[in-house]
């Protein structure tokens, strides 16, 4: 089962205005999550993992597996938000702490937009 095209950053946006102003930033382990709101009617998500701490495709494409699973398990509570997961190195091939991981940035980022859309009211 893969993420649908309505569910992913098109690369041709880039993930420049994400990093450059991102809405919320959250981490998590080797895990950093950038997001800005957008006129969607839900999440997307892009993922950022650099070559040079993870040589392997294998381990590139895993991780990203892992990330965009857990992105659609968790998509239906967050906000209308484009996010950018950046990969740090030190990922390891430990499912349980990636799992972990990723559940705490879906859950941090659900409590500081609760948080920020309470102070806007």
């Amino acid at each position: 089962m893969g993420v649908g095209k309505g569910l992913t950053i098109p690369s041709r946006e880039g993930f420049g205005k994400i990093f450059s102003a991102p809405d919320c930033r959250v981490r998590s382990g080797s895990l950093e999550l950038f997001g800005k709101k957008n006129n969607l009617s839900g999440p997307r998500v892009g993922i950022a993992i650099k070559k040079k701490d993870y040589k392997l495709a294998t381990n590139r494409n895993f991780i990203k597996r892992k990330i965009r699973g857990s992105f659609l398990l968790s998509c239906e509570v967050l906000p209308p938000m484009d996010f950018v997961v950046l990969v740090k190195g030190g990922v390891t091939s430990d499912c349980k702490k990636l799992k972990r991981d990723l559940l705490s940035l879906w859950t941090k980022t659900k409590k500081s937009n609760e948080k920020n859309s309470n102070h806007n009211h």
